[in-house]
């Protein structure tokens, strides 16, 4: 996921014509995600003991936004460069992470179907 999540930017990144190292994207991406994760954990603990969905969405917002500063920070852009990097990432992420679902059910399907095909009734 953490190789998808930095191709996705290192790609965003080419389309907005800024040219960062792959080494770099790599490495705020891998900051970002341990923050982020971090986030997550808390919110969703939280969430767990209360029910209250308003703490999963602020805890969203609050992943959204650290993460947009670690990348403008780690980057040195503006915050809308960032933010167009970012969903234009998050859009490419959806993508990859699509056709390589759709392949490996593809992978899945011809397996499962060639190992339950000798289960016939018998006559």
């Amino acid at each position: 996921m953490w190789i998808i999540a930095s191709l996705s930017v290192y790609i965003a990144d080419r389309i907005i014509k800024l040219n960062i190292p792959f080494l770099r994207v790599l490495i705020a991406t891998l900051i970002a995600d341990i923050i982020s994760f971090i986030i997550n954990i808390v919110t969703v603990s939280y969430f767990l003991s209360t029910y209250n969905f308003v703490v999963l969405i602020v805890g969203l917002i609050i992943g959204f936004v650290i993460t947009l500063a670690i990348y403008k920070y780690l980057f040195d852009m503006d915050w809308i460069k960032t933010f167009v990097m970012l969903i234009i990432a998050n859009i490419i992420a959806f993508v990859i992470m699509a056709i390589l679902g759709l392949i490996f059910a593809s992978i899945l399907y011809i397996y499962l179907s060639g190992l339950f095909a000798s289960l016939t009734a018998a006559p």
